[in-house]
């Protein structure tokens, strides 16, 4: 419960890089994630191209730190082996809890930036990083070692449950 109460959003980032190697560690940990009848559709692209970063920023509302971090991986759903899309965000989804918590474990800071099912999101997204057309984008999520603490997170709630 420590890892899942003390992961936040993280938005400023060191100069410190992220290694290929932790990469694929979040990565392995992303595809680990349970899918709709096992289809594990999901597909990474990971974006360390700085020009790249900046334009994902500019294009999306509330990304700018997209720009700042060490890099960001596009998390999108591949409609041609899952072609609903609603199973596509929950097996996505999946993936990109199981990578924040990783990276959190490995003292890496996140933010996970929803990019579908905004079209205004999803087609600069897929224009950006050249991505065929189907891949369906879910979320961009920015990755870089902290520059910021943020205080831990409890939000139980018991009226919420019946």
């Amino acid at each position: 419960m420590e890892i899942i109460n003390t992961r936040r959003s993280i938005r400023k980032y060191t100069d410190q890089p992220v290694t290929e190697e932790t990469l694929v560690k979040l990565l392995e940990a992303a595809m680990n994630a349970p899918t709709a009848r096992n289809l594990q559709e999901w597909k990474f692209v990971v974006v360390k191209n700085k020009e790249l970063q900046k334009k994902m920023a500019e294009a999306m509302p509330n990304t700018h730190m997209s720009a700042h971090a060490d890099a960001c991986i596009v998390v999108c759903g591949d409609t041609t082996i899952q072609p609903r899309a609603e199973y596509i965000y929950v097996d996505c989804g999946a993936a990109i809890e199981n990578l924040l918590l990783e990276a959190h474990s490995l003292g890496l800071g996140c933010c996970w930036c929803a990019v579908g099912p905004n079209e205004d999101r999803i087609i600069p997204t897929k224009e950006i990083l050249n991505l065929p057309e189907h891949y369906l984008p879910v979320a961009n999520v920015a990755i870089g070692w902290p520059n910021e603490e943020k205080e831990e997170n409890h939000r139980y709630d018991e009226k919420k449950v019946t």
